[in-house]
């Protein structure tokens, strides 16, 4: 069977708008991408599986898994980007694809690419959400380099009493 046949009894026509975001699409238009490129059947096969083994197959698998490479899984930048230098999306889309060129990386957290501003976001939404009156407890749940825990930190030490900042644990 032909993909774009697979692909357009998979969706109703009434289905694709939603896929695509736009009105003007139906299934006999070749804006359709081939099967291949929605569901993998080198990762699945014919039978059905499961949502929770087909992510980790995507991931893991040595064959053709995201991670399979090996190459570092997230990257830490040596220095932060300088925004207010760059003219606009364009010049920011080359910055970035000019750093991934360079590095051996599979992908930058958006705390690496935006350090330490996303980090005081974060940090910023901290501290006007809890109570300082008692001693702030933050977990973090992640496997970095401690790029985000070194911004909160430094936020906070900036900008929240002295006594939260000491009684603090991360």
């Amino acid at each position: 069977m032909a993909p774009s046949m697979a692909f357009s009894r998979c969706l109703t026509k009434q289905q694709l708008p939603l896929l695509f975001r736009s009105s003007k699409v139906s299934p006999s238009q070749s804006l359709a991408p081939p099967l291949h490129a929605l569901f993998s059947t080198q990762i699945v096969g014919e039978k059905p599986i499961l949502v929770r083994d087909f992510i980790h197959s995507a991931l893991y698998d040595p064959r053709h898994g995201y991670f399979s490479q090996q190459s570092g899984a997230v990257g830490v930048l040596e220095r932060s980007i300088k925004f207010n230098q760059l003219e606009g999306r364009k010049a920011y889309m080359k910055h970035l694809d000019d750093i991934y060129k360079q590095s051996d990386i599979s992908w930058f957290t958006p705390v690496e690419l935006f350090k330490p501003w996303y980090a005081h976001g974060i940090a910023e939404a901290i501290m006007r959400t809890t109570n300082l009156s008692v001693p702030l407890k933050i977990y973090e749940i992640g496997g970095g380099s401690g790029t985000c825990a070194k911004g909160i930190l430094d936020y906070i030490k900036l900008n929240a009493p002295e006594r939260v900042y000491n009684s603090m644990t991360y």
